[in-house]
């Protein structure tokens, strides 16, 4: 897709969530800059080089260290006719840095900037250090996983990455209406209890605390759950409105149990159905069940949706790939370029 052709994205941030983010933006046709500190650039390059080059494919690297004047300078020229701008910093550095909200603002009204932070911009965790774990702690939804971390970034990505692309997207098209760009704040604290829905309203009607174990959609029932299969590999089962749980029924032979979904005990029915599943392989029975409104599914491992998934586009830029390229398009002279390399403030 194309749709974001001719914006230019200049990238601050470091490590998942700003890289996620600025991907997707990539990939819809901005031109994403990635401003990276000179000397080691990205955190994400040395942590978990994988993942840095699964995430910034397609971008340009722009090695600037934001810190002297020169630097601080070099980053207004690049922001004056940039679309959006996006950082991750904890709140209070980029202004200490001259290069906060206003002081963008005032150099070019049109700029969307992006503050993608852990806690907010205030409050009392504003200032606390934290990851993905911190967020989904604080923010309630660890606590229905308990002892167990998920498998993938929650908060990072659902409270930070897509918050912050939605965001976004909703200021540009303000900016379309009003011509002006916007302040978009996205915490990933804050983000995250959006996947609160269910367990709160649990809260709010019965004024107990959501125990995973006892509600529908965590495994307490028969018609919503995990069952193992001969071969070892697992089904899911997501027949939920009673039409569906009736068709599984009817369709492995237990016909019996259609009028007994929501029945309590409710272990003798997912026995009756473990037992079942145990007869044949997990392939046999999605096989068998996938042209039918069952709701069952193979649970599959990551190689096998990895195979269906295309490739990154292109390879992520080496740190300061792009900085020549890029000053010389904002309007910076070889001589220039060429005294802020020999400062050491590009690379």
């Amino acid at each position: 897709m194309n749709d974001l052709g001719g914006l230019v994205v200049l990238d601050l941030t470091r490590l998942l969530p700003g890289a996620v983010a600025t991907q997707q933006l990539a990939d819809w046709g901005a031109e994403v800059i990635k401003i990276e500190e000179p000397r080691a650039g990205d955190y994400a390059r040395a942590m978990n080089p994988a993942v840095f080059a699964y995430t910034n494919g397609a971008k340009k690297s722009v090695a600037i260290d934001l810190k002297p004047p020169h630097g601080r300078d070099l980053l207004l020229r690049l922001a004056a006719t940039a679309d959006i701008l996006i950082e991750g910093n904890r709140p209070g550095v980029m202004e200490r840095l001259g290069l906060g909200y206003d002081q963008l603002h005032a150099a070019n009204p049109r700029l969307i900037y992006c503050s993608l932070t852990g806690y907010g911009q205030s409050g009392p965790y504003a200032q606390l250090a934290g990851h993905d774990i911190n967020y989904m702690a604080l923010g309630g939804v660890l606590s229905l996983n308990l002892p167990v971390i998920p498998g993938v970034q929650i908060a990072d990505l659902v409270g930070g990455s897509m918050q912050a692309v939605t965001g976004i997207l909703l200021a540009l098209v303000a900016r379309n209406q009003t011509g002006l760009g916007r302040h978009v704040d996205v915490s990933m604290y804050a983000g995250v209890t959006s996947l609160l829905t269910v367990p709160l309203t649990v809260w709010h009607s019965t004024g107990r605390e959501p125990a995973p174990s006892a509600e529908i959609l965590s495994g307490s029932y028969a018609c919503y759950n995990l069952y193992e299969a001969r071969d070892g590999r697992w089904l899911a089962v997501g027949a939920l409105e009673p039409k569906f749980w009736a068709e599984l029924c009817c369709r492995v032979g237990c016909e019996d149990l259609v009028a007994r979904q929501f029945e309590e005990p409710q272990d003798p029915i997912k026995q009756c159905l473990a037992s079942i599943f145990k007869t044949k392989s997990a392939t046999e029975w999605f096989d068998a069940l996938r042209d039918t409104d069952c709701c069952v599914t193979l649970v599959r491992t990551v190689s096998e949706v990895a195979a269906e998934l295309p490739e990154p586009s292109a390879a992520p830029p080496a740190l300061g790939q792009h900085t020549r390229e890029i000053l010389h398009r904002f309007g910076l002279s070889s001589n220039e370029i060429e005294e802020f390399e020999r400062q050491g403030v590009i690379r």
